[in-house]
């Protein structure tokens, strides 16, 4: 196939500013294949270098790394060819440091990401990524659903680190992509007693629609009081998934006693807790980063078998409108959990 000497890429220039430009085709290194991409997804991450909040993310960039596409080239030996339809597992990591060589690849030493620092991202006509970091997915597969596998495996990582088999019950605070994520997998596991706290009101329906025992609107009632109601003293695990500091003390909260706080929203760099009750309730918190390569490939699974189905809440936008796709997905309106851009 040949490659054309430039392509269209969507460049974040400023906060709040990303525009169509003109820029050189990827060249690999000898480790890469080029990838001809599909769609990529907006990421929350993504937004927060749009709005200037991520200092890894600085202008010039090409941000995004949920991406599914074609390979158009690849190194000799590598798993994956010419032709073949892959997504991209967009963490890439070192493979030799003790997180990784301990299977904690999520926390490697060395990380680097797609569309973050000095890599350029997938909202673009190409990427360059290390094959390595590719997975075949067959060709039927919906890219609405293939794009979804790196935000899935957030949520894989994450109802590991709630030891998914020994809870009773569970609140999730936030329902966008990631809440709403959670939610399916851990009715998927067999879990029933979940509340869901979301001031979106579209969000709302489709937490109840989902399966959510008890969905809140924090607009008209105290999020905690009602959890702590509904679960006779506070739930077993709540998931955090805003990142904010009201957010987070709920979380904190509406655990029982003994219960687990699993924070995963990045929004805020820090917030005020009440770390006195944690230790007198003997509280235990956790921070859920990314997910490791076997997080990834389970994820992919469970939406190559439709076992899990994100497709009905990710809406595909063009590239040339990647200024308003932005700004949608900053101010989400109708049930769009996700936002993809096609080249």
């Amino acid at each position: 196939m040949d490659v054309p000497s430039t392509m269209r890429a969507l460049v974040y220039t400023a906060p709040h500013r990303v525009e169509l430009r003109d820029v050189p085709t990827p060249h690999t290194r000898p480790e890469q294949a080029l990838i001809r991409v599909e769609c990529a997804g907006i990421c929350g991450s993504d937004l927060a270098g749009f709005e200037g909040r991520s200092t890894r993310r600085q202008p010039p960039l090409i941000l995004g790394h949920e991406v599914v596409g074609r390979v158009v080239s690849a190194p000799v030996g590598a798993s994956v060819s010419p032709g073949e339809r892959v997504v991209a597992n967009p963490l890439q990591t070192c493979g030799v440091c003790p997180a990784c060589r301990h299977g904690h690849d999520n926390i490697c030493s060395n990380w680097r990401l797609l569309g973050m620092d000095d890599v350029q991202g997938a909202f673009a006509d190409y990427v360059a990524v290390d094959a390595a970091n590719l997975t075949s997915v067959p060709d039927m597969m919906q890219p609405t659903a293939a794009l979804m596998v790196e935000p899935l495996a957030n949520s894989v990582h994450v109802l590991g680190l709630a030891e998914a088999g020994r809870f009773q019950s569970l609140a999730i605070i936030g329902g966008g992509t990631q809440g709403v994520l959670a939610l399916a997998l851990a009715r998927l596991l067999g879990h029933r007693d979940i509340a869901v706290v979301e001031s979106h009101p579209d969000r709302r329906t489709i937490a109840a629609e989902l399966g959510a025992s008890l969905v809140i609107n924090p607009a008209e009632t105290d999020p905690v009081t009602e959890i702590r109601a509904w679960s006779d003293g506070g739930v077993d695990v709540a998931i955090e998934a805003v990142g904010i500091g009201i957010t987070r003390s709920a979380a904190v909260a509406s655990v029982r006693k003994g219960g687990t706080v699993i924070m995963l929203g990045l929004h805020d760099q820090s917030s005020e807790l009440d770390f006195a009750g944690m230790v007198r309730n003997e509280i235990a918190l956790k921070g859920s980063f990314a997910y490791t390569s076997a997080d990834f490939s389970r994820a992919l699974r469970l939406l190559v078998t439709q076992e899990i189905d994100p497709t009905p809440y990710v809406s595909v936008m063009p590239l040339d409108d990647g200024q308003e796709a932005f700004r949608n997905a900053l101010h989400p309106t109708g049930r769009t959990l996700k936002i993809a851009l096609s080249p």
